[in-house]
């Protein structure tokens, strides 16, 4: 495959653009809980987690055997407002503000290996940027977390699965990406780390992928049949460098 120039640079978010450390619930919803207004049973991190982790079983939300079959998203305000209300806890606020404190406090994150000069790069150049993500998490709280994290992201626009029903690899949310770049799938690179959401589903709307393999999250047995592969946001630059 001759490769194009791109016009247009799309991002996955974790492991990807951040790399996202140890995942605690109960932590982050022991930190959430000091903005209830009521908390009638004493309800602790650890119990609202418990919670979840049996709503998330229900739902088949993270089971290996079938998690690759779901192409809807379920917010995690809808989450939280089912569960709070159950264990009768209210907050005086939209669920949706908390989001960020729950999310900083469960799950610290730290910018990938060279991708802030590599994101320095790409506006020089004048190659346009966004974000498409898997996550239960609104894009107004995405975004916060992208540039809190990074702040010289100059992304057009940072989506999220949650906003618009359809998860990666599913075509619906890389239309949605596409309509927004206002660019032909064939001028638009699409980075991430996982192969079925991020390379497949890419790669079925006519974008190339770019597979982000510095924490390759795959087993043996996926194989690229067209796109770029690389491990380094600077070997990514390279190869744009190197297209007349």
């Amino acid at each position: 495959m001759e490769l194009r120039k791109p016009k247009f640079i799309m991002f996955d978010y974790g492991q990807t653009l951040v790399k996202e450390f140890e995942y605690d619930g109960a932590r982050g919803y022991n930190e959430l809980l000091k903005y209830a207004s009521a908390n009638p049973n004493n309800a602790t991190g650890c119990d609202i987690q418990s919670d979840v982790e049996a709503l998330n079983r229900e739902l088949g939300r993270f089971n290996p055997a079938t998690r690759h079959l779901r192409v809807h998203e379920y917010s995690e305000e809808s989450i939280n407002r089912y569960i709070f209300a159950k264990r009768g806890v209210e907050f005086d606020c939209d669920l949706r503000t908390l989001e960020p404190i729950f999310w900083n406090a469960a799950n610290p994150c730290a910018p990938c290996d060279g991708i802030i000069e590599f994101l320095d790069y790409l506006r020089l150049m004048g190659i346009r940027t966004g974000v498409v993500s898997n996550l239960s998490f609104c894009s107004e709280t995405l975004r916060q977390r992208v540039y809190g994290c990074i702040p010289n992201a100059d992304f057009d626009f940072v989506i999220s699965s949650c906003d618009y029903i359809f998860r990666k690899p599913s075509k619906h949310i890389f239309e949605v990406a596409l309509a927004k770049a206002g660019v032909e799938a064939r001028d638009v690179w699409f980075c991430g780390d996982q192969f079925g959401p991020d390379i497949e589903g890419s790669s079925s709307v006519g974008m190339t992928p770019v597979w982000y393999k510095q924490f390759l999250r795959y087993d043996g047995e996926c194989q690229m049949s067209g796109g770029i592969e690389v491990t380094s946001w600077e070997s990514l630059r390279d190869i744009i460098e190197s297209i007349k």
